[in-house]
């Protein structure tokens, strides 16, 4: 966790290094999915009354405090950021695979996991810096997925990944968007 924090590629490097076997992988996300999922439902019985319920869709509130459905949704979260790495990569000349793509996506949300635990300590002790936590967590999150992927793909900038990724998600949403209109009609 050290190196992916202090230098990310060299991280990125190991980890591939490692050649897990696909069914590691798999177990990996989904261990990663479920300490994600139970992390997210500690975090709302802890503060409950920090998240407004009118605010949030009924559905959503109810999956949020259904731990399963939250493991399931981080799962499916996870391999598809890791088939738009792979792909989106590949478009641009990278080398990277899917197993790769999903080995450095489990460890960041291992990464990830850690934060989250350190924020539920300071929800007790200081709501506000446990804010801080998670806005740091955010930018970390982006820092290393944009230096694991241009590894991943032997790719020289990571800052490029980075416009990259922004992209993606910026045409992603607006897909997501026209098919849910497409949907309700």
């Amino acid at each position: 966790m050290q190196l992916t924090v202090q230098n990310p590629r060299a991280a990125a490097r190991h980890l591939l290094g490692l050649r897990l076997p696909l069914s590691t992988v798999w177990l990996m996300t989904a261990l990663m999915a479920v300490l994600s999922a139970l992390l997210a439902t500690v975090s709302l019985l802890l503060a409950p009354d920090q998240a407004e319920p009118s605010m949030i869709e009924p559905s959503i509130l109810a999956m949020l405090q259904n731990p399963l459905q939250v493991a399931a949704l981080q799962a499916v979260v996870m391999v598809i950021m890791a088939m738009l790495a792979q792909g989106v990569g590949r478009m641009f000349g990278g080398l990277g695979g899917f197993a790769d793509a999903l080995v450095l996506i489990a460890w960041t949300e291992a990464l990830l996991c850690l934060l989250q635990l350190a924020q539920i300590v300071m929800m007790v002790v200081s709501p506000s810096l446990a804010s801080a936590i998670g806005l740091f967590g955010m930018v970390l999150f982006v820092w290393v997925l944009s230096n694991f992927i241009a590894e991943m793909h032997s790719f020289a900038s990571a800052a490029k990944v980075l416009f990259g990724i922004i992209g993606t998600v910026l045409a992603v949403s607006v897909l997501l968007a026209i098919a849910l209109v497409g949907m309700k009609g």
